[in-house]
């Protein structure tokens, strides 16, 4: 059916018809719940190996939806499949537009800007990006354009992206098209700009972000929901935590409740390297009773939560377990492929002491120490992850008649100060059981937009694994049993699917 949307595409957006006929693009009536009734609709088939896997209807006001349960998959996939180098647009339009010109290795993300959220890509990397040697970003100039934009830079590799300016007066390749033509279009596409040279930069390359910051202020960083925290440290990517604690304070407990909050709140996937805990069942299980807040066995958690959960961690938790060795460049190198194939934004590192460390003969201790810091802070800056550190402090000494560890210090870390002197973040774990309370110290926090030093309290749940924020318990002062929270985490992490109808027969 050739109706209106056809004419709105050849018409008002400069499709030509030749490309709309080939790329098999058509118009029906469909049911869009915007505006609970049927709509004139293009419809963009999303093909894989020639077979439809979805379908994206919308009308002319730019409502859309697509098929109810359906993979979401980037629109012309097929186009780009052996090919050395393609193109990436943020809509079908825009892709259009590209193809229109002659550009065909083209592909649209599924969902549009929403799609700086790339799970839909982890598929595709190895088998669609792995062999390009040239990858042209052609994404809308606005502020979720540009996040999209950067994040695929991060995922895809900055040396064999580039990115295409608009100029003045347009924001993507359709609008380009319309105020000039089809052979100004290719031309703008194919005078895409590499990335700056890495390493060296000026003030006008940080000109979008110096604006943002102009208008909106400096970025308040990532929650966690644990206020009593939250008031203390906000997190961001491309920085080190460091968290300390003497032995059985509950450092790994409380990173895993870092890590879940991140993830089920911002959508961080993490990694993690942690041999301590293995088997990984046992770690998964933890991770899994943390989510949804019940004891994982049968008598406690129903199993379709057990399965909602295991299938959730799945898509968003990653264990590195080198076969080679367990030295730092072998972990930072799996790190850095989950980055690019699963999207990871949090790495984990836990603990230190269990890298296989080979210190030269021509370096100290301390010297090989900061060189290895430098390392993970080089890593967490150029992948843009949080990496969150967990490092033994040296024996201390007990308190006289104490049977308590003093509370250490970043400065206590076995091996150097430049656990304190060189990390972005600084925690400190201290459980005291006669207390019942778990002090959490921000000893560090380098950017004060992001926080604090200062201490918060919390009540750690043996049935859950949850801490609860509580007052400070002292000898003199017992503040009430905190309101304990079972509430399964998924149920309201988890978006509602997403409305669409199933295809018909014959489709």
């Amino acid at each position: 059916m050739n109706g209106e949307m056809m004419e709105y595409m050849v018409g008002r957006r400069g499709i030509p018809m030749d490309v709309l006929t080939r790329m098999k693009i058509e118009e029906r009536l469909e049911f869009l719940p915007q505006t609970g009734k049927e709509e004139a609709c293009i419809c963009f088939p999303y093909l894989e190996d020639g077979v439809m896997k979805n379908m994206k209807f919308r009308d002319a006001a730019k409502h859309f939806k697509m098929v109810k349960g359906a993979e979401l998959i980037p629109w012309n996939i097929d186009a780009i499949k052996g090919k050395e180098k393609c193109y990436i647009t943020e809509g079908e339009i825009d892709a259009l537009s590209l193809i229109a010109a002659g550009l065909e290795e083209v592909v649209s993300v599924p969902n549009g800007a929403g799609g700086a959220n790339l799970q839909w890509l982890d598929r595709f990397v190895e088998s669609h990006f792995d062999d390009k040697t040239e990858i042209i970003l052609a994404m809308d100039t606005d502020r979720r354009g540009v996040e999209l934009r950067d994040e695929l830079v991060r995922r895809l590799g900055m040396d064999r992206c580039k990115v295409v300016a608009w100029g003045e007066g347009c924001k993507d390749a359709n609008e380009y098209l319309l105020k000039y033509d089809l052979p100004r279009l290719r031309q703008q596409v194919e005078q895409a700009a590499e990335i700056p040279l890495e390493g060296v930069f000026c003030p006008m390359d940080e000109w979008d972000t110096l604006m943002d910051i102009y208008y909106n202020g400096m970025p308040e960083g990532a929650d966690t929901g644990l206020e009593n925290l939250d008031r203390l440290i906000k997190f961001e990517r491309g920085f080190v935590l460091t968290v300390t604690g003497v032995p059985g304070s509950g450092k790994s407990e409380f990173v895993d409740e870092i890590a879940m909050r991140l993830l089920l709140r911002h959508d961080w996937k993490v990694g993690y390297f942690s041999p301590e805990n293995t088997p990984l069942a046992y770690h998964y299980r933890k991770l899994i009773r943390r989510v949804v807040g019940k004891r994982f066995e049968h008598k406690g958690m129903p199993l379709p939560e057990a399965g909602q959960a295991i299938r959730y961690l799945a898509q968003s938790v990653f264990s590195i377990m080198p076969k080679e060795d367990f030295s730092v460049e072998s972990v930072l190198r799996i790190a850095a492929q989950l980055v690019s194939r699963k999207g990871v934004k949090v790495l984990v590192v836990d603990p230190f002491n269990r890298f296989e460390h080979q210190i030269p003969d021509w370096e100290t201790e301390t010297q090989y120490i900061s060189r290895i810091f430098d390392e993970f802070s080089n890593f967490a800056v150029k992948h843009k992850v949080l990496l969150i550190l967990v490092a033994h402090p040296t024996k201390l000494r007990r308190e006289p008649g104490s049977k308590r560890w003093p509370v250490p210090t970043l400065y206590d870390i076995n091996g150097s100060a430049a656990f304190f002197n060189k990390t972005d973040y600084g925690m400190v774990v201290d459980r005291n059981d006669e207390l019942g309370q778990v002090l959490v110290r921000v000893a560090k926090v380098r950017f004060d937009h992001l926080g604090g030093p200062g201490d918060a309290f919390f009540a750690f749940s043996t049935y859950n694994g949850r801490y609860t924020p509580t007052e400070e318990r002292t000898l003199d002062h017992n503040p009430p049993e905190p309101k304990w929270e079972h509430t399964n985490f998924l149920t309201e992490k988890l978006k509602p699917e997403q409305q669409g109808l199933g295809f018909n027969e014959g489709e």
